[in-house]
């Protein structure tokens, strides 16, 4: 009997003389109890990492997704500043035609009133006289109407003239903006994918790790509560639902010995205190 406890002594006394870094090995030896909870914090570890993957997955995706509506919403302003600009342009055009015939009718009015001019040297009556001298009157009023639409179209086609310089200006900062901005999220995109497959692959690195049993709990819970099946647990609180857990159940969860669920939203709990749950809860790269 005192060599089988002097035995057991002498285990515990050399597991005390080595260095801590051996002790997550040796302690399932030395104390079969804490085998049980090693498995739990592996299982729990696994899964708190497991919904952080999918977590940013989901990000991503949603990152992806927006790439090409973000793109087609640039192309549109591209394409509207166009037709502004075709718009303001074909108003110029125009502007430009009907100031032209304004002035070949005011050449033709004044050929006419040179015309009626020299003919009044040759009427011979007062009458003809004085009908020659109001057409040339009326001709005359006609002139000056048509020589002040002429400058008030050349105010129009300077006034538009500004507009399309400044269409011009929005058409090429929209197709600058699509090229770079479009080239820089077809980019991101890429790289999402990338990152999305590099986490697929890291999923199905962790889900043959996970006992089948949690696994389709998990799937279960993540499915039903918005892809979030584990819920921390700071300060005696539910991260999620925010409800305050009982004392003992708080208790028991730092005890870490058994799977437990938060009674109003029924995720599986974890404690943010414990060391093993800690680094588990954030993906490398991502910031404490």
């Amino acid at each position: 009997m005192e060599d089988r406890n002097s035995e057991g002594l002498g285990k515990k006394g050399a597991a005390k003389r080595l260095h801590p870094f051996f002790m997550p090995w040796l302690e399932p030896i030395l104390n079969p109890k804490c085998k049980g909870r090693n498995t739990l914090e592996n299982t729990l570890r696994l899964l708190i990492e497991l919904q952080e993957i999918e977590k940013k997955v989901r990000t991503l995706a949603k990152q992806k997704a927006r790439a090409p509506i973000q793109i087609e919403m640039m192309k549109e302003e591209e394409s509207k500043a166009a037709e502004k600009l075709a718009e303001k342009q074909e108003m110029l055009t125009s502007a430009q035609r009907f100031r032209k015939e304004l002035e070949r009718e005011v050449e033709e009015l004044e050929g006419r009133q040179k015309k009626s001019k020299q003919r009044l040297l040759e009427v011979k009556s007062n009458k003809e006289y004085q009908a020659t001298l109001k057409e040339i009157d009326d001709i005359e009023d006609l002139v000056r109407r048509r020589e002040d639409q002429v400058i008030e179209q050349m105010e129009v086609g300077e006034s538009l003239a500004n507009e399309i310089r400044e269409h011009e200006r929005l058409l090429s900062e929209a197709h600058k903006r699509l090229e770079q901005e479009g080239v820089q999220l077809e980019k991101e995109a890429a790289k999402a994918d990338t990152l999305i497959a590099s986490l697929e692959e890291e999923k199905e690195r962790i889900k043959p790790q996970i006992p089948t049993e949690m696994w389709q709990k998990y799937q279960m819970l993540s499915a039903n509560r918005g892809g979030v099946a584990l819920a921390p647990v700071n300060q005696s609180t539910c991260q999620v639902c925010h409800m305050n857990l009982p004392p003992q159940l708080f208790i028991d969860l730092q005890r870490n010995e058994r799977m437990m669920y938060c009674p109003n939203c029924q995720r599986i709990l974890y404690w943010v205190g414990h060391e093993a749950y800690k680094q588990s809860s954030q993906l490398p790269g991502e910031s404490e």
